[in-house]
């Protein structure tokens, strides 16, 4: 029982590790720039507007971020058939950037009235179970390479520190571990 145990987690390895970094990287990048944005005055009215959305028409609100990204999709794919390859892959990248911060946002600002649909709450509750799941899985490499970095940090390390610590406060924040 132990070996399947051993050889489950060998072979979801890659995947934990794509979780833990869309969360420790690109997910904390994400924040930091939804904090900036969050504090210009059309988008707290429009955060505060969001927020007093029932579920039911918060639930529609998903579908902006989502034509986006149907767009930028075409916009791309458009590009390319010009044999413009790098032109569309920044298109899509970038509409695919901007599509999952609006997302982002709208989850955010509707989050409790989201919340109280069961079935969405449900979803939720397994996107958290699959991230301490990730986690659980490459903690041992996490403490391994830490140690192997040793516990002495240099400036450069100490600063990216004190920044990913002020950017993890602030209204976007990412699930609690």
């Amino acid at each position: 029982m132990m070996r399947w145990r051993h050889l489950r987690d060998i072979v979801l390895l890659p995947i934990a590790l794509v979780v833990v970094v869309l969360e420790d990287v690109i997910w904390a990048g994400l924040r930091a720039l939804l904090r900036l944005v969050a504090d210009l005055p059309a988008v707290r009215r429009v955060a505060a507007w969001l927020g007093t959305l029932p579920g039911w028409a918060a639930l529609p609100m998903f579908l902006i971020p989502e034509a986006i990204g149907r767009i930028g999709d075409v916009w791309a794919v458009a590009l390319l058939v010009q044999g413009q390859v790098v032109a569309a892959g920044v298109v899509y990248l970038l509409v695919r950037l901007v599509s999952t911060l609006l997302a982002v946002f709208v989850y955010h600002a509707c989050e409790a009235a989201l919340l109280r649909y069961q079935w969405f709450a449900a979803v939720v509750a397994w996107f958290g179970r699959v991230r301490d799941w990730a986690l659980g899985i490459i903690a041992p490499w996490r403490e391994a390479i830490r140690a192997l970095l040793g516990r002495g940090r240099s400036r450069l390390g100490g600063r990216l520190l004190a920044l990913r610590r002020v950017y993890a406060v602030g209204r976007f924040r990412a699930p609690e571990e």
